[in-house]
């Protein structure tokens, strides 16, 4: 049963069981589809007037209506406005067919007197007939005589021009001396196309066009193209419903339409013109697909055939301006942009990208200040006398406005945030083929990190890193300035007891504050000292920092030992390669012990024993340090070294493998000093430690991770012996379960399945002369990203637990 008729039968039945109507209320409408507005106007609209016959039952239906015996008084109201229930899907979206361009003034030329039209005269159809095109809009048949309203004209005019099937509406009242005024409106249809060939792409498939190309209005989508709204007419006394006018259609049919169907293309008008088709194509192009170079040019023959040719734009060549000659020449190198290649947006973007990588001291002009030189480009019409239409892709100039200038000031937090900020502006223009790169010598760079530290020795104390930097424009000598703080918080009555004065010498405000420079010329990364008197670790290789305050806070886990450390630190680093450097550092430090303070500040487990924190041997300790490091995802210009430099970390950032190839990373160093030994006398040790790890990705989202780290040495001071256990020095033991060792040696394995992960820790202690038997843990993680993680591990021996130790950790030390 179809959907017309069912819907007829409820009616019927709901009107049979209607009480008996008041005096002069004996009919009412009902849509068999609902209308957008039920109101009723005593003036009629264009589509309440009578139609033109129809085809089949529609038809029928409508003669019988138009013969039938006149009505009651009281039934003359509803019938009249009967029709005022139709839908008008053409005023639904103005957004999709604007009637600016399409829709002409209407014109009265009758001494200034305003007239009644009583006829419409569709003038200028060529493959449309007269009748389909009132039977679309609604409007009335050419033999209908009654005055066409104000409101009906306009409502009329709106519905042709918003078809999207006409590229001009024209009306005109014309009077004449012998007959009535008639509403006369040309019509330029929008073309037919009959064939269609899409020429001159390299990388696209012609079918990747065809959506832009007949690309349809939403109001055109909605619904089934043959779909027809009538208006019924349901007498309440009688319980009979017949039908008294069909609606106009929705939308112009579909088989009207140039289209895709079938994955074939059939003839028809282009809906909304050829060149705003054109201009999606061009949009498509460039706006979505990235071809920022792209153009499109057409020829449509006066029997409908259409051949689109697409240029995807070759690069001619690249101009930087904002810096010398000099200067420029090295941004052209590090953009890496060839001219002839096909340009895309995702070129200009890596080669941004490679430019403030090599040249940091340079950044790309803000896209504001661009505005007034980028172009906008139009796809122009021409015609030809034999009927031939060309059209053609036009590049214009943005007019130019008138700007303050503006000082700038960059306070970056992008360590405190991961790097997840903007990389910038675009930075490029294009003048034609011709990329225009923008550049300006980068002001002083402000970095400001918070420090939110909480430990077993200091409980909560905040603070605040910064780095200054200052950035030479010709590349000699770029300077940096940086200093941190963080103050112990007397907070929760911690404290040592029977140990005020130690109390009050944990407490002391923290000190650091350094200054570099940096010789590109001479290859040398680091040159520079610090100064500081601080709590420090070094056990950052195990856990990061935000990992260890987090789970000192929550659960009294932090899983560091802690000591004081007064003194300084020089140091020089030279990088002759992007993936190379080597560094040496000279260190005089005072160092002592520290107890953790009672009761411990954590929201959990608060009533549980202080997290124990290692002692360490007292006194003036003095050493060099030299290290050898090699990361293949490091890139150039990215800074190296931090104010919390310690021999058993990386001076490199971590850097996310973009390519997703194997890379190799990892780092030696040999520390050499002396300092009170375990009798307090002056003693020489040296450490040598090792720490090597491989990415392995098999594709996006699965990869191996390989770890080694082996270290060994000396008459090693207390703060300086070997110990694994904890997270991630051998997952699933508990912190330093092995410790006391002059050597030791841990090897790791990650296999990551896009969220889901497998790891295992082996891991072996030397002390006393002997080496313990290896310790195996082992577990799973789920992954949130490629550094938020929740890892459970298990230790794999005579001790191992049904329940999993795990952590949600947000840092990756390896």
């Amino acid at each position: 049963m179809n959907r017309l008729a069912l819907a007829l039968c409820f009616v019927s039945l709901a009107a049979l069981g209607q009480p008996a109507p008041d005096a002069g209320t004996s009919a009412v409408d009902t849509p068999a589809h609902p209308a957008p507005d039920d109101s009723r106007s005593s003036t009629p609209a264009v589509g309440d007037a009578p139609r033109t016959p129809q085809e089949g039952s529609a038809s029928n239906a409508s003669s019988a209506a138009d013969t039938r015996p006149p009505p009651a008084e009281g039934e003359a109201a509803s019938e009249d406005s009967s029709d005022s229930t139709c839908p008008d899907p053409f005023t639904e979206d103005e957004g999709d067919l604007s009637d600016s361009t399409v829709l002409g003034a209407l014109q009265v030329e009758v001494d200034g007197q305003g007239l009644t039209p009583t006829g419409l005269e569709l003038r200028g159809l060529q493959r449309l007939t007269d009748a389909r095109v009132r039977k679309l809009v609604g409007a009335p048949s050419a033999e209908d005589s009654r005055p066409l309203t104000a409101t009906a004209i306009q409502t009329l005019l709106h519905r042709l021009a918003r078809t999207g099937l006409f590229a001009r509406v024209e009306p005109r009242v014309r009077v004449t001396d012998s007959g009535p005024a008639l509403l006369e409106v040309t019509l330029e249809e929008n073309p037919t196309i009959t064939s269609l060939e899409i020429a001159g792409l390299q990388d696209l498939r012609p079918e990747e066009l065809w959506g832009p190309l007949f690309e349809r209005p939403s109001h055109h989508l909605d619904a089934d193209d043959d779909e027809d709204v009538t208006t019924l007419r349901i007498h309440k006394r009688r319980g009979t419903w017949r039908v008294v006018s069909p609606c106009p259609p929705p939308r112009p049919p579909k088989r009207w339409l140039a289209r895709r169907e079938a994955g074939a293309f059939r003839p028809g008008i282009l809906l909304g013109g050829l060149d705003a088709a054109l201009g999606r194509v061009l949009k498509a192009l460039r706006e979505d697909d990235g071809y920022l170079l792209a153009t499109v040019s057409a020829t449509l023959s006066p029997d409908g055939r259409l051949v689109v040719t697409v240029d995807e734009g070759r690069l001619e060549s690249v101009e930087v301006r904002g810096v010398d000659d000099a200067m420029a020449v090295r941004v052209r190198d590090a953009l890496g942009l060839e001219p002839g290649d096909v340009f895309l947006r995702s070129d200009a973007r890596r080669a941004l990208e490679r430019l403030e990588s090599r040249l940091p001291f340079l950044r790309t002009v803000d896209s504001e200040d661009l505005q007034d030189e980028r172009t906008r480009v139009r796809i122009v019409e021409e015609r030809e006398p034999d009927g031939t239409r060309r059209y053609r892709t036009q590049e214009e100039a943005k007019r130019g406005s008138r700007r303050h200038e503006r000082v700038e000031f960059e306070l970056g937090w992008s360590r405190m945030f991961h790097g997840w900020g903007d990389l910038g502006s675009d930075g490029f223009t294009l003048e034609g083929n011709r990329l225009i790169v923008h550049v300006r010598p980068r002001p002083p760079d402000l970095d400001v990190d918070l420090l939110p530290v909480h430990t077993q020795v200091t409980g909560f104390a905040p603070g605040l890193s910064a780095s200054l930097r200052f950035f030479d424009s010709r590349d000699r000598v770029h300077t940096t300035l940086e200093g941190a703080f963080f103050i112990p918080l007397r907070l929760g009555g911690q404290r040592l007891p029977d140990d005020p004065e130690g109390t009050r010498r944990q407490r002391r405000v923290n000190l650091l504050g350094g200054a570099k420079v940096q010789l590109p010329a001479l290859g040398i990364e680091e040159l520079g000292a610090q100064v500081h008197d601080f709590i420090d670790t070094l056990d950052r290789w195990r856990m990061g920092d935000f990992d260890s305050y987090l789970y000192s806070f929550l659960i009294n886990r932090p899983d560091r030992d802690y000591f004081r450390r007064q003194g300084f630190t020089a140091f020089a680093t030279w990088r002759w390669a992007r993936s190379w450097l080597a560094g040496v550092e000279v260190r005089g430090d005072t160092m002592r012990s520290l107890q953790s303070f009672t009761p411990p500040l954590s929201l959990f487990r608060d009533d549980d024993p202080p997290f124990p924190n290692a002692p360490v041997n007292e006194g003036r300790f003095r050493s060099a340090v030299v290290r050898l490091e090699y990361s293949a995802a490091a890139e150039r210009g990215t800074r190296v070294g931090s104010l919390f430099r310690t021999p058993e970390t990386t001076l490199f950032e971590r850097h996310t493998n973009k390519k997703r190839e194997p890379a190799l990373r990892g780092f030696v160093t040999m520390e050499v000093g002396e300092g009170p030994g375990a009798d307090g006398a002056e003693t020489r040790f040296w450490k040598l430690v090792g720490d090597v790890a491989m990415d392995l990705p098999m594709n996006w989202h699965t990869g191996l991770s390989l770890r080694l780290r082996a270290a060994t040495g000396h008459d090693l001071p207390l703060q300086k012996q070997e110990a694994l256990g904890g997270w991630t020095a051998l997952r699933g033991f508990g912190f330093k379960e092995l410790r006391g060792g002059d050597s030791s040696v841990l090897a790791s394995a990650e296999y990551r399945w896009h969220g889901l992960g497998i790891f295992a820790d082996l891991g072996s202690v030397h002390a006393a002369s002997a080496w313990a038997d290896p310790r195996l843990g082992m577990g799973a993680s789920f992954h949130f990203g490629d550094s938020v993680r929740l890892d459970a591990a298990w230790r794999i021996d005579d001790r191992i637990r049904l329940t999993p130790e795990a952590r949600l950790l947000f840092n990756r030390t390896f």
